[in-house]
């Protein structure tokens, strides 16, 4: 028993870069090795491995996302991104020559909590005052492309210099708690504890409805903040992975 338990520690902690390096002396192409790679950071994602200073990437912790939205100035803080650990790998390509390295991944649902803050005009006219409170966003089918540029450290290890990460989803749901508050404070007995709830129910269904339009400026920021998280995960991950094993030198 101790031996199986001290097994799955050690399997747990292996390094990414040893177990690539294996994978590819194994015979396995360049792509199915970093596509296994990947899959291979599945288990560890709700806790990390600090012995590798790995963090959790479920749920992924952004301090600030600030956007605007038809006349609407928004900005989400302290939210918890969660979705990731259940991610389905499309695709793991890497172009030795031009040192790149693309990523196809979907999230079948990712959900965000924490709270924002908005003030500003939505169609039809409303004017929501500033309002701040909870938020809650589920997104459906979110489909992640992800095109990195790959160099080297000053010791000719692998890294990652640029990360550019594309997000795209079918559906949102979103709700946010306090809208039109009265006299600075909220309505905790009504809808979302708003003031005036059926107001709420319009700008939220006009939200979600028309919720491309709301993706298409939330999902760069997003996905800025986020991309930078990753990119900084995998340059950790694969910290003593020879650059030779995946580019051109």
């Amino acid at each position: 028993m101790v031996f199986v338990f001290l097994l799955l520690i050690s399997t747990a902690l292996a390094d990414p870069s040893t177990d690539l390096v294996e994978c590819l002396e194994g015979g396995e192409d360049l792509n199915a090795c970093t596509a296994q790679t990947l899959v291979d950071f599945r288990p560890t994602m709700e806790t990390g491995v600090p012995e590798l200073d790995l963090p959790p990437l479920d749920p992924m912790s952004i301090d600030q996302i600030g956007f605007t939205f038809w006349n609407v100035t928004a900005e989400f803080l302290d939210t918890k991104l969660r979705g990731f650990k259940n991610f389905q790998l499309k695709y793991s390509k890497v172009d030795r020559q031009n040192r790149t390295w693309n990523v196809g991944l979907v999230l079948p649902e990712m959900r965000t909590t924490g709270s924002y803050q908005l003030f500003g005009i939505i169609p039809p006219g409303l004017d929501l005052g500033r309002s701040t409170g909870a938020e809650r966003l589920i997104g459906k089918s979110v489909d992640l492309e992800i095109e990195m540029k790959l160099g080297t450290r000053s010791d000719n290890k692998i890294l990652v210099t640029d990360f550019d990460m594309k997000l795209a989803l079918e559906d949102i749901n979103l709700e946010l708690e306090c809208l039109f508050p009265k006299n600075g404070k909220c309505c905790p007995r009504k809808h979302l504890k708003s003031c005036n709830a059926s107001l709420t129910k319009v700008v939220l269904r006009f939200i979600n409805k028309d919720g491309k339009k709301f993706i298409e400026e939330f999902q760069p920021e997003i996905a800025r903040k986020a991309g930078a998280i990753l990119k900084d995960y995998l340059n950790k991950a694969i910290v003593n992975l020879d650059a030779k094993h995946m580019i051109d030198l």
